[in-house]
């Protein structure tokens, strides 16, 4: 199922706008950090930037340093010769994804339908690139909504924010 849901959205790779490999440069990064900061301050929600960036924090460091390695899982990239994108492989495993988890998380904790788009728009991107697994996508955001709604909570209850 992973592997035929991988090539039907890798196929899409070549099709324009070439939107997809942007998905995975830092200016993308840069991106979504600016439009979290304008989705935050126009919904008044701008405290929570701090638990966001707490949040991006926790997924990135348990990701790269605890679930990838226990998962050991290589990148489509790596094990098809047929990965349309594939020359930016990315670094380390694959399971599950940081960057769906990072953007989820984020979206969770600012509580932004339109940030939660955008993750979605960004792990579809790293199955069109080559990247990831859908599963590896589906992972990430399940673990990014967890973290960012616990860490949304903690701050609820902690600093009695709203």
């Amino acid at each position: 199922m992973d592997l035929t849901l991988f090539r039907f959205f890798n196929s899409f790779y070549n099709l324009a706008p070439p939107i997809w490999p942007w998905l995975t440069t830092g200016l993308a990064t840069v991106a979504f950090a600016a439009l979290t900061v304008l989705v935050a301050v126009w919904a008044k929600q701008a405290k929570w930037l701090v638990a966001a960036l707490l949040a991006v924090v926790l997924t990135d460091v348990t990701t790269a340093r605890g679930l990838k390695p226990a998962f050991a899982r290589e990148r489509p990239c790596v094990t098809l010769e047929e990965v349309r994108g594939g020359k930016d492989c990315g670094s380390g495993e694959s399971m599950p994804s940081a960057h769906a988890a990072n953007t989820m998380a984020v979206a969770a904790v600012i509580g932004s339908p339109t940030l939660a788009a955008v993750s979605l728009l960004v792990g579809v991107g790293r199955v069109v690139g080559g990247q990831h697994w859908p599963s590896d996508v589906g992972v990430g955001w399940g673990y990014g909504l967890f973290v960012g709604m616990v860490v949304r909570r903690a701050f609820q209850k902690v600093l009695r924010w709203g």
